[in-house]
């Protein structure tokens, strides 16, 4: 389902604070009101847009639920409008993204758009801000959410994620194993999916083979 864009509705910016919102929405909602244009059902249509967009964008759960979902879907970037950066915030963001995948189709989602996704997570700000504060136990639970929700991404979108996750785990030893073996586990069986078809094949002709065999006349 395609998201809308309740930013481009009230003519904001993704990062545009409360009350820059109110103040478009009442713009908006005096030019395009029903009473002001009894004849149009187009402003009776946008009015409705301009409604349902403010009461997305003006509650705090639904806008981070909405931010969400327009970043999953690739309409746009996550903002953080609400909460300045650090571990524990990046920690939070990590948990919720796999809330989300647990909610989601995850054989319709696009690969790069999953991998832009932990990448935002993992910027070189972000990984500055876990590096600087050095809280093994909170970039340790960042590293497996993370690890969690590329189980998902084929292998050749792996390759950032897992380096960006070994600047995360820095010299902390039980979290570059966890990597380590994550990364072995994911080669070995990209290398079993990938022997399948050949397998199926070379069944499939023993079969068609023993049928011949046994099946012809005598």
């Amino acid at each position: 389902m395609q998201v809308k864009d309740h930013y481009k509705t009230l003519g904001v910016k993704p990062s545009s604070g409360i009350a820059e919102i109110k103040k478009a929405y009442r713009a908006l909602a005096v030019k395009y009101h029903p009473d002001k244009n009894p004849d149009s059902a187009w402003s009776e249509a946008h009015f409705k847009e301009i409604s349902e967009a403010y009461g997305v964008l003006s509650d705090p759960k639904k806008r981070a639920a909405y931010d969400e979902d327009r970043w999953l879907s690739g309409v746009g970037q996550r903002t953080s409008y609400q909460e300045g950066v650090t571990p524990a915030w990046l920690r939070k963001v990590s948990e919720e993204l796999n809330v989300s995948l647990a909610k989601m189709d995850t054989h319709r989602l696009r690969q790069h758009t999953l991998q832009a996704y932990i990448m935002m997570i993992l910027t070189d700000a972000h990984l500055g801000v876990l590096q600087s504060e050095g809280d093994r136990e909170v970039n340790y639970a960042i590293i497996k959410e993370v690890i969690k929700a590329t189980r998902h991404l084929e292998l050749k979108y792996l390759d950032v994620i897992l380096e960006a996750l070994l600047v995360v785990a820095g010299d902390d030893e039980m979290a570059k194993t966890t990597i380590g073996n994550y990364t072995s586990y994911r080669v070995k069986r990209e290398r079993k999916e990938r022997m399948i078809p050949y397998i199926v094949m070379a069944v499939t002709l023993l079969l068609c083979a023993l049928m011949y065999l046994f099946g012809a006349p005598r």
